[in-house]
């Protein structure tokens, strides 16, 4: 193995859906078990099926408790870029400490939550209510909506895991992304994990 030898992660999530939340941490696992360095960029996805998949499973599926969840995910979004203007590992921190707060322990996503947690985890405050406020918070999540567009993206989670062994290609995982896929994927043993998972794996080229 080379030094200089990269993974790159895009993992594609809902923030606020708890199978999400669930890959993020083992997303963060996997970044410490390998040699190389792995580079891990969370981002956010907003459509329809997102909304529809952290319904499944609620007594509530009206038009209203869906339009919330839609507005909830989005303050969250934006706080999650607006963190991350302070760093990416800073935004990933709001992020999964936010999913924590809501997930895990029932909590509502409020403009106070949202500033509870950004102190919690030492941001600027100041900075982070301004870059939330901004106009640029609002275009880098269009950006990533467009990133996922043009990966071809429409479940959450799913990644795309590149390595500079390969520049041009890379592969996408929708939704089963397991420590295995992963691993296996980064040691080139990409036709036993053909077999294994055909259904949710697929070859993905940069244009």
């Amino acid at each position: 193995m080379l030094l200089n030898e990269i993974i790159e992660v895009f993992l594609f999530v809902n923030p606020l859906g708890t199978t999400c939340f669930e890959s993020e941490k083992l997303i963060e696992s996997f970044s410490t078990e390998r040699n190389e360095k792995v580079k891990v960029r969370f981002i956010p996805l907003l459509n329809i099926r997102s909304i529809g998949n952290m319904i499944k499973g609620e007594t509530d599926g009206s038009l209203e408790n869906r339009n919330q969840l839609y507005t909830d995910s989005y303050h969250a979004s934006l706080a999650f870029q607006a963190a991350s203007m302070q760093g990416k590992k800073k935004g990933r921190k709001f992020l999964m400490t936010l999913q924590q707060k809501v997930i895990t322990e029932g909590r509502q996503v409020t403009n106070d939550l949202i500033l509870h947690i950004a102190d919690m985890i030492n941001l600027d405050i100041e900075m982070f209510e301004e870059d939330l406020e901004s106009d640029f918070t609002k275009k880098a999540f269009n950006k990533d909506q467009k990133l996922a567009l043009d990966m071809n993206i429409t479940e959450s989670p799913s990644c795309v895991v590149f390595s500079n062994k390969d520049t041009k290609h890379g592969y996408r995982i929708d939704t089963s992304i397991t420590k295995q896929l992963l691993h296996g994927l980064c040691n080139d043993q990409t036709s036993a994990i053909n077999e294994s998972a055909p259904n949710h794996l697929s070859l993905f080229q940069m244009v």
